[in-house]
């Protein structure tokens, strides 16, 4: 299993968020997709489902094994129509 660290930036917004470590694993180790940062290349975009809902985690790997969690939300811009036509 890979290694998942959270800055203190992510601990607090999981936190007000109501979202689970686990949850984040999941996405990060089974996301239905991946897309890079817009506007900083180190970071990756994990967009997977978690009761239903989509969730984006946003992160940095540190080596090989370790990613560095930035943030986690639910993101209410996506639809299962628009997964649906692969336009995540």
């Amino acid at each position: 299993m890979r290694i998942v660290k959270l800055t203190e930036h992510a601990k607090m917004k999981i936190s007000q968020r109501d979202i689970n470590l686990e949850s984040i694993k999941k996405v990060i180790l089974n996301p239905k997709t991946t897309k890079p940062n817009k506007f900083n290349n180190s970071l990756v975009h994990f967009i997977g489902t978690v009761e239903g809902k989509f969730m984006r985690v946003i992160g940095r790997w540190e080596s090989r094994e370790e990613l560095l969690v930035i943030s986690a939300f639910f993101d209410r811009r996506l639809t299962r129509r628009k997964h649906d036509k692969n336009k995540l």
